[in-house]
């Protein structure tokens, strides 16, 4: 919430900039739009407010294509500012403040483990004999914290415990979850210890499974209840690379990586029930692909009304396809329809999409480039763009480090995607050394996506 307010004070700075300037310095009023999306970069807006120019002027012709090319021209002459902005800023940034990106590194290690503690396996022996009898499924401790056993020792023998299992003086239990919560389970049954679950006999395997079939999704496991169908229970949930608690309501995804620890027999049934087929999950789903860009179309055709204005804005072709892909994404599936992209895919279409879309915008700025700026004041307009670019987020981004006290790699990202710069992503990853700057992208790029497209078409019409 904190970066994506931060985010909206930096595009709403820059529009009020915008609208500063074209008025103090008598700028066409239909260029503040074509200014105001170059130094955001958002192409989107551009089209946003060349639309809401052709609505206003749609009874003189003439006078809305002059209009509606003023503004292409504005954006095409501060565009490539835009595009080195946020990447002289994130370097102005890391100068000023002195930044030793291995330090940000291991700061930012130390808070994502306290804001999502790992997963903590300790095995302990039951010593404490006020604990006998007692159901694993009525013990307090267990009903109240995220731990749970996965394997049992009784008598030599290793099993995979259940609800119904009654606690006895000298069974070994494997417990995970939070170290905190372990450490409090261990202390009450007994003792911490290393039996050797290993050369046991029992038959107990531990396999990892991908979940790839659609009548599973978004069922909470509770709901599977694997441990008394086939006697198996799921040691933790790998999710895009994160080991997620497998509560009982976690609902599972098409691509999470299943650990699952059972019988011989319990492991092929729970295989049969979560799919797990790799193959399904490197062929990328092109009806589905399809079918989401053509709601996302739709979406963004529909007109939004806000009080007080005789136009409507839309979110346009770029803000409309997000918002399907966001919502779609977070359903998962529809039948056995499933909206997930295999990573390489994701990051061939990113790539490539961003190459094109530069490529192009270089030929479209690039013709007569240097006749645009020095005619027409074009010099001026650079010199404009660039403030409205640098002036914003800099002041923001010294309120997010020296107030909130922003870790520099969060920074990195959150200063990319308030200015929808996939550029300046890049090179914050590049500095990073990783992508730890594209979570802090992701939190922030739709609603800084969407709020310029919406500001562009404000310039237009309150201008």
């Amino acid at each position: 919430m904190r970066l994506n307010v931060l985010s909206i004070l930096v595009v709403g700075l820059g529009a009020l900039m915008t609208a500063g300037i074209t008025k103090a310095v008598h700028l066409p009023p239909e260029s503040a739009t074509g200014l105001y999306s170059g130094a955001y970069t958002t192409t989107p807006g551009l089209g946003a407010g060349q639309d809401a120019l052709a609505h206003l002027l749609a009874d003189d012709p003439e006078k809305m294509h002059a209009a509606v090319a003023r503004a292409g021209l504005a954006y095409t002459i501060t565009y490539p500012f835009g595009i080195l902005g946020p990447i002289l800023m994130i370097v102005t940034l890391r100068k000023i403040f002195r930044i030793r990106m291995a330090d940000e590194m291991s700061d930012l290690a130390v808070a994502e483990q306290v804001r999502r503690p790992p997963i903590a396996v300790v095995d302990l022996e039951v010593t404490n004999p006020a604990q006998a009898g007692i159901p694993l499924k009525s013990h307090p401790l267990l009903q109240a914290s995220e731990v749970y056993f996965s394997r049992m020792l009784r008598n030599g023998v290793m099993s995979v415990p259940t609800g119904d299992t009654e606690i006895r003086v000298g069974d070994f239990y494997r417990a995970m979850g939070t170290k905190s919560a372990v450490a409090e389970i261990v202390a009450a049954l007994g003792r911490p210890s290393t039996p050797d679950f290993n050369s046991a006999s029992g038959d107990v395997q531990r396999t990892d499974f991908i979940v790839t079939r659609t009548d599973v999704l978004r069922r909470p496991l509770r709901d599977l209840d694997l441990i008394r169908r086939a006697g198996v229970a799921i040691g933790r949930v790998n999710r895009a690379g994160v080991d997620l608690f497998p509560r009982a309501s976690m609902r599972l995804q098409f691509g999470d990586r299943v650990t699952a620890i059972g019988s011989e027999a319990g492991l092929k049934i729970v295989e049969g029930l979560l799919g797990n087929s790799p193959d399904r999950l490197n062929r990328p789903q092109l009806i589905p692909i399809f079918l989401g860009i053509v709601l996302g179309v739709l979406v963004g055709s529909i007109p939004i009304w806000i009080p007080g204005l005789h136009e409507r804005v839309r979110i346009g072709l770029a803000g409309g396809p997000m918002l399907a892909a966001i919502v779609l994404s977070q359903l998962g599936n529809i039948g056995s329809v499933v909206w997930y992209m295999p990573v390489a895919a994701n990051q061939l279409f990113r790539d490539f999409g961003l190459a094109v879309f530069l490529a192009c915008v270089g030929l479209q700025s690039g013709d007569h480039f240097l006749q645009r700026v020095n005619e027409g004041g074009g010099i001026m307009f650079i010199v404009w763009g660039a403030l409205i670019t640098m002036i914003p987020v800099f002041l923001v981004s010294l309120v997010a480090r020296i107030h909130y006290k922003m870790n520099f790699i969060t920074l990195c990202g959150w200063l990319a995607g308030a200015m929808t710069s996939s550029p300046a992503l890049l090179f914050a990853n590049d500095i990073a050394g990783s992508e730890a700057p594209s979570v802090a992208y992701a939190a922030v790029a739709p609603l800084a996506l969407l709020t310029p497209i919406i500001c562009a078409q404000l310039l237009v019409v309150l201008m």
